[in-house]
């Protein structure tokens, strides 16, 4: 049976490692933490990574945990539409919503599916030797045999895409920040408010709360001196219902804050072939990117799917170079387009024509 030595286990990790497991393969999860995850934003599942979860026969776990987006709409602070989104037409064409769930229960959906002992908890190599040489360290370890490919999936902030391909293809801060949270509100509505250097989103779930997010333009590593909330409030204050009350409602403990980064310039490739030995990136390793289209997680979960599909035991190698063939110039145009809509729903200049864009677009 060949083997796959998987370098994170987080939502790219694990889908892989349960596609290559009903491919026929033996895998092992290095994750540098010590637990599962625990926490992390919500994220919305679109219908191509819903099928993607029913092909790991995940799916339906799902949909019982997540709750299906309702209609939505990007408008000004004042409340004004300019741009809608029709849940009931992404339905007609694609069979299902988009779903909205907390990354930990996505986490957890996935990780029920792992074979039983799949997962090296507080496991981690040195990446800074030579190559995919520097993957040596996993093996050996209580009887772990030499990978026939290793899936490097550590995130965003990846130091074995670093050790395998270069300096130069280190994480790039985007020049926004994050903030978000959940809170005890009741909305009723998707929606992302767009205004000059900052925006604020909110989407509800089936509980009666809400998920809420906001992003600005700072500094990297800058925090409020006054606090998050007070800065949150300040800078949203009159903008339209539900957001004054979303802001009311949270207290200070609730909102986490972090840097966006994405990969930039794009990889040569997914694939790193060394000797007899070969590395194939999936998830935010491959192809971070911002957050503006709600995408990172599906991706990383239709290439999972895609590369257990091209890696039939006993063609690796062909298998691989398909995998590049498929991805990766498709997520590194959905890389480049959601840091342009990132730029865009900043803009502090012509904002009356782009408002018009959109509004024509409708």
């Amino acid at each position: 049976m060949p083997h796959a030595t998987i370098i994170g286990a987080g939502i790219a990790g694990t889908a892989t490692a349960i596609g290559l497991t009903h491919a026929g393969w033996h895998v092992t999860l290095h994750e540098r933490a010590t637990h599962p995850e625990t926490s992390g934003a919500a994220l919305g599942i679109w219908p191509t990574a819903l099928a993607a979860l029913d092909e790991l026969g995940v799916g339906e776990a799902l949909r019982a945990v997540a709750t299906p987006q309702a209609a939505g709409s990007i408008r000004r602070p004042d409340g004004a539409v300019l741009a809608a989104l029709s849940a009931e037409r992404i339905t007609r064409r694609a069979g299902d919503p988009v779903h909205l769930i907390a990354r930990r229960d996505l986490a957890e959906v996935l990780g029920a599916a792992l074979p039983a002992g799949a997962v090296r908890y507080g496991s981690k190599a040195d990446p800074s030797g030579a190559g995919l040489d520097s993957l040596a360290g996993l093996e050996g370890k209580a009887g772990e045999p030499r990978a026939d490919v290793v899936v490097v999936a550590d995130g965003v902030f990846s130091t074995y895409r670093t050790a395998l391909l270069g300096e130069r293809y280190r994480a790039r801060y985007t020049g926004q920040s994050g903030l978000r949270g959940r809170v005890a509100v009741t909305t009723h509505e998707v929606t992302e408010t767009w205004g000059p250097g900052r925006r604020f989103g909110v989407t509800p779930y089936l509980d009666g709360t809400t998920n809420w997010y906001a992003s600005l333009d700072a500094p990297p590593g800058q925090r409020a001196a006054g606090g998050e909330l007070a800065m949150l409030r300040e800078l949203f204050a009159g903008w339209h219902d539900p957001i004054g009350r979303v802001l009311d409602a949270i207290t200070e403990d609730d909102v986490m804050r972090h840097d966006m980064y994405d990969v930039h310039p794009h990889l040569p490739s997914y694939v790193v072939t060394g000797g007899a030995r070969s590395a194939v990136l999936v998830g935010d390793a491959a192809h971070g990117m911002t957050p503006d289209l709600g995408r990172g997680a599906c991706e990383a979960l239709v290439d999972a799917v895609t590369l257990a599909r091209c890696l039939a035991p006993g063609r690796v190698a062909e298998g691989l170079v398909r995998y590049d063939r498929l991805r990766r110039r498709p997520t590194q145009r959905l890389q480049t387009l959601a840091r342009n809509v990132g730029r865009i729903a900043h803009a502090r200049r012509l904002t009356g024509a782009r408002d018009l864009l959109l509004r024509a677009a409708r």
